[in-house]
């Protein structure tokens, strides 16, 4: 409940820092998906090669192909990564309000156990 308590105190806060953050999750999941497909186009032409693979040249410039592209993902990655790092950073600056949020949806939720008088809707 805290770290979506905290997003939703990013997402007022800072909505750049939060923007920011879901596009980085939707690239390094482009980037897994990508180099899955590169994976399995190479395992394919590999496995229906025969013999000869430097004699087949569509394998060896899908194979150039695959290696600049995991490549240039590869230096994508360690970029998202350190832009990650420090998005993580600035939002920790907001995680005690979001801490204190949590402690008090769970006090609201058992008062009702002092006193059934103290029942409410959280919808509210």
């Amino acid at each position: 409940l805290e770290d979506q308590l905290l997003a939703q105190v990013v997402a007022t806060e800072r909505p750049d820092l939060e923007r920011t953050k879901a596009e980085l999750t939707k690239q390094q999941n482009d980037f897994k998906i990508k180099l899955k497909e590169l994976e399995d186009s190479l395992l394919f032409r590999l496995s229906s090669a025969g013999g000869n693979f430097l004699g087949d040249t569509a394998l060896v410039e899908n194979l150039e192909t695959t290696k600049k592209t995991a490549q240039e993902i590869e230096k994508k990655v360690k970029e998202a990564l350190t832009t990650e790092k420090k998005i993580n950073e600035a939002r920790e600056h907001y995680r005690p309000a979001a801490a204190r949020a949590s402690m008090l949806y769970f006090i609201l939720n058992n008062l009702e156990k002092i006193n059934p008088l103290y029942q409410f809707s959280l919808k509210t």
